[in-house]
């Protein structure tokens, strides 16, 4: 664990001893290709030498293990028509090679990832996505074979590199390939020993006047001085050896990864939930930070006949008037980093056969457990729940306040709202996920250049979390029942155990300060809770490819012959859940597809090596899928064609027409979450003391999804609270009628590696993406609005009414094909390898390495329903938006390799351009309504965040490195935390985007023996 330290010195100092030290500078790489005659460039550092050509010799030598994304045509110098920017293991390091989702998140082609942050069941599981379209339209692969989304399972220390491609490529490796691919290449064949390790923690001074003004107005305590913690702790090895002359090598690494728990309270930016507006003073509107943390009252909260009360503080079993004075303030004790245990172990084989065949195979397997993410139940209350008046807790003056006179009686009261607290009402977590990936590979020569890959892969995901003192889905009605006893041979005891409808019902008594919700009470209220969830993949892969020159089958006017890959592939899929206890609502099922696929590419080099044509070449492919669950087949193709008139320059696009088959949307059985508060303003809501409850719509208003008798018989329904929010089922999960969503995407570049300015490689691409039938969760929280203010009957085909009292039964939020989902943008890439020297200087200097990736969105528009009107979050962020869409995102860095030691140093920036409230959008979906502003939080400026790293190498083998993220610990954005007044984030910001935890130090070493 790292100890705090009260001292910003320290960290500079850390910084000052280590400036000295070297670098290995933080690159991104876009095709950046060394051409003939630029051999005396320098490496920059951290930068692929090739991103998308094989080398040659590395194919003749080893073609078994080539690994080209994007085809799966092999041949030397082979080049990809579509966009891939290639991250290498310089990168990882200097990001950390314990979290390369962390890493990857820096790139502005990827969505961010949360990671470790928050509250999750998954275990830390870290998909990636592309282009903001989720993380179901990027599929992953692991040195070019399917592989479950989640990087967890990739061992960080061995990646030599991860190709980023962008747009469709279903015709190639089938459905998901919509937004692009993401393929981790790894080492799987070593001779010695490789260790890495690294320690990193986060650092926060907190000293925000406004967040401490903010908690301490509002009664709480707040953090001071400078944070340190948050550990993480990375160890890997890895050893091989080769028997046989070479033919045989057997390799195996594991790796132990943890990371320490940060909590809300240790940061004064999520110390306090923040408020846009007073609590004392709503009227005012969003014009001030309130902090608005949990708070406890001792003596509970009771609302009787309109009146807020308390109990006496004497445990006399009076009411008195609620004193707001009374309640305890207590600090968020949620997870602002979980603690996480991972274990990562695996081994590879390779083996070269007689007839010149090769057998490679591989297991990994990942274990995680997540331990402590605590959470703080905020108490157990009910809206509604009347009393009977003989009831033995209750004092007489209680007893009449409820009942009046027929206090004594066994008549039943009007229904009472109750909030109750019991001191450590804490809920404990526990999740844990097992992951496992096995594989064989054969491969090997059928002809000459023609050659044959045979492989199977199978892969189980097995995610289960547990959690004590859960909220049960019919809590509020136990509560109410637990609220009714009558004393049987002077035994408290409940009436619904009396007359055998609830056998197991434990009396609560509510009604006095001496006594706290006894065991068996809180037992009965609440529950532990357990789920379970297996996902399983086999595939069997058959490929045949070559190139066809020997053959006579090429171009008159190319050196080069036809390329070509025929690919067969079985898929079977199989999806489990299950909830039990108080996660039961976790609908059990076990669903089951397959898919039978077969397919080819062709690559066709046209003319070569001509004036003004140095390459001209096209590629196709072609998939047909045919899926059990659908009668017709699945049609899936490319088109894409490159152009170089000349050495350095080199223009590419590419056509797509790509699938992705919803399996876990369709095979996830439904989930149902009784007593879920869902806006339903046709009902009447709740008066409210101040007299400031919504106002319920007209009978014309709703008369779109009700008839007259049903709304006239919900005008005496009192279910509902103040704000318009009733209980109903909330219905989510997966929908078996899903059909497959479909996308077009092109893709439009040019590539500069100008002869005038050696070492300088710069891309422009131009990509659009667009997805019909779009298929996503419903976003129910939109619905009341759009069905009965914008008339949109999908959203009102989304309520299910009871059709008698017309009361809310269900609102069904379950996966559905919605209109489109379509995007647009210019990625921009430049690596510049610099050697002083070729501008005359005679001292040896050292040499430079710069590099920029940038990437401006145009467009991202949705449609969420058929024929309704599409919006857009480009530029917005908050409510319907949540996470920020900026336009432009890019990373920069410079690297300095220094001549005197073998090392260096590197500063990286990263920027994110300003966003606005969306609640500023002219579109009526976001718009805000009439007389609401959003004065604090209007709007999110540009973002600049500044690393810095540093490695040398102490002895030959044996490498440290250091480094600084978030070098001047920028504080975040604030936000606000309420999501009916404010913009809904557990920390006050979008942690997605911008770091909530501090700067990042970490000190690593890597030894090879």
């Amino acid at each position: 664990m790292l100890k705090s330290s009260n001292r910003n010195w320290a960290v500079g100092a850390s910084l000052v001893a280590f400036m000295w030290a070297g670098v290995a500078s933080a690159q991104v790489a876009t095709e950046a290709t060394a051409e003939p005659g630029q051999d005396d460039v320098p490496a920059v550092t951290g930068v692929m030498a090739s991103t998308d050509k094989i080398d040659a010799k590395q194919e003749k030598a080893d073609p078994g293990d080539v690994i080209v994304t994007g085809t799966r045509i092999v041949r030397p110098n082979m080049t990809s028509n579509a966009p891939i920017t290639t991250i290498d293991a310089t990168y990882l390091k200097e990001r950390g090679l314990a979290r390369v989702e962390d890493a990857l998140a820096q790139l502005p082609q990827i969505t961010p990832m949360l990671g470790l942050q928050g509250s999750s069941w998954t275990s830390g599981a870290a998909p990636v996505g592309l282009r903001n379209l989720g993380a179901g339209r990027t599929l992953t692969l692991l040195n070019g074979q399917r592989m479950d989304n989640d990087v967890n399972i990739v061992p960080g220390a061995l990646i030599e590199r991860i190709d980023i491609m962008t747009g469709g490529a279903s015709a190639v490796y089938g459905s998901d390939a919509i937004a692009g691919v993401v393929n981790f290449i790894v080492k799987r064949k070593f001779n010695g020993i490789a260790f890495d390790g690294e320690v990193s923690g986060f650092n926060h001074n907190n000293n925000s006047p406004l967040l401490a003004k903010a908690a301490q107005d509002a009664g709480y305590t707040y953090p001071r001085g400078s944070y340190l913690g948050g550990g993480n702790y990375y160890a890997s090895v890895a050893a091989g050896h080769s028997f046989l002359d070479d033919k045989l090598n057997i390799s195996a690494f594991a790796t132990y990864k943890r990371a320490d728990p940060i909590q809300f309270r240790n940061l004064d930016t999520t110390n306090c939930p923040l408020l846009m507006f007073d609590p004392n003073n709503v009227a005012a509107g969003n014009t001030k930070w309130t902090c608005n943390g949990t708070t406890y009252n001792p003596y509970s909260y009771f609302g009787v006949n309109n009146q807020d009360l308390s109990n006496a503080r004497d445990g006399s079993r009076t009411f008195r008037p609620y004193d707001s004075n009374d309640e305890q303030r207590i600090q968020r004790v949620d997870s602002v980093q979980r603690r996480n245990e991972q274990m990562n172990a695996g081994g590879f084989l390779s083996a070269d056969l007689p007839a010149g065949m090769r057998l490679n195979g591989s297991f990994l397997y990942t274990s995680i457990v997540e331990r402590g993410a605590n959470s703080l139940d905020g108490g157990i209350w009910t809206s509604a729940a009347p009393i009977n008046c003989d009831n033995p807790f209750l004092g007489q003056q209680q007893a009449q306040a409820i009942c009046g006179a027929a206090a004594g009686t066994t008549a039943l009261s009007a229904p009472i709202a109750a909030w109750l607290f019991r001191p450590g009402m804490i809920q404990n977590f526990r999740n844990t996920t097992s992951d496992w990936r096995g594989s064989l590979n054969l491969s090997g020569m059928i002809v000459d250049k023609i050659r044959f890959e045979l492989s199977y892969q199978q892969t189980r995901n097995i995610m289960r979390g547990y959690s004590d003192h859960m909220w049960l889905p019919d809590q509020e009605q136990r509560l109410a029942r637990g609220l009714q006893v009558r004393n049987v041979n002077g035994v408290p005891t409940c009436l619904s155990k009396i007359d055998g409808s609830d056998p197991f019902c434990q009396p609560v008594d509510a009604f006095s300060s001496n006594v706290s919700i006894s065991d068996a009470a809180y037992g009965y209220l609440t529950a532990d809770g357990s789920r379970r969830q297996q996902n399983d993949l086999q595939v069997i892969n058959g490929i045949v490819s070559g190139t066809l020159e020997d053959y006579g089958l090429k171009s008159p006017f190319a050196e080069n012959g036809i390329g070509f890959a025929i690919t067969g592939e079985y898929r079977k899929y199989r999806n489990q859940s299950k909830g039990v206890g108080a996660w039961s609502t976790f609908t059990t099922f076990d669903g089951r597809t397959t898919v039978r696929e077969i397919g080819g590419e062709i690559d066709i080099p046209l003319v070569e090596n001509k004036p003004f044509f140095k390459e001209l070449s096209v590629n196709g492919g072609y998939r047909i899928s045919d899926y059990d669950i659908y009668e017709k087949l699945i049609h899936s193709w490319k088109a894409e064609a490159s152009w170089s008139p000349f050495d350095g320059i080199r223009f590419r696009g590419s056509y797509n027409r790509a699938v992705r088959v919803g399996v876990q949307q369709r095979l996830e059985g439904e989930n149902r979450y009784p007593n879920t508060l869902m806006l339903d303003l046709c009902a009447p809501p709740r008066a409210a003391s101040n007299g400031q409850e919504a106002q319920r719509y007209t009978f014309d208003q709703c008369s779109i999804g009700m008839t007259r008798a049903q709304y006239d018989a919900l005008s005496s329904y009192t279910g509902c609270d103040t704000n318009g929010f009733c209980p109903t089922t909330l219905v989510n999960g997966g929908n078996p009628d899903l059909q497959p969503e479909r996308s077009r995407s092109k893709t439009l570049g040019v590539v500069f590696q100008p002869r005038f300015i050696p070492g300088l490689t710069a891309s422009v691409d131009w990509y659009d993406i667009n997805i019909q039938g779009a298929f996503e969760w419903t976003r129910i929280g939109m619905a009341f609005n759009q069905c009965y203010d914008n008339k949109v009957q999908f959203f009102c085909n989304l309520y299910q009414r009871d059709p008698q009292t017309g009361r809310l039964l269900v609102a069904d939020a379950r996966y559905n094909n919605s209109g489109y989902t379509a995007t647009r943008g210019i990625d921009f890439s430049t690596n510049y390898a610099l050697d002083p020297k070729r501008f005359g200087l005679k001292e040896n200097i050292g040499t430079f390495g710069l590099n920029f990736n940038g990437t401006l969105t145009t467009k991202f528009e949705r449609q969420f329903a058929p024929n309704n009107t599409p919006w857009s979050c480009l530029g917005y962020f908050g409510f319907a938006c949540a996470d920020p869409m900026p336009r432009w995102r890019h990373v920069a860095g410079v690297n300095w390799q220094l001549p005197w030691i073998k090392g260096g140093l590197g500063f990286t920036w990263r920027y994110i351009a300003g966003t606005d409230n969306s609640k500023l959008s002219s579109n009526p979906i976001l718009k805000a309504a009439p007389g609401q502003t959003y004065p604090l939080a209007n709007r999110i400026p540009a973002y600049s965040y500044f690393d810095f790293n540093t490695n040398i190498t102490l002895v030959k083998g044996i490498d440290v490195r250091f480094n600084v993220q978030n070098l001047f610990d920028k504080d975040p954005p604030l936000i606000g935390f309420d999501t009916s007044y404010g913009i809904g984030q557990n920390f006050n910001t979008f942690p997605t985007y911008y770091t909530v935890r501090g700067r990042t130090m970490r000190v690593g070493i890597s030894a090879r023996f």
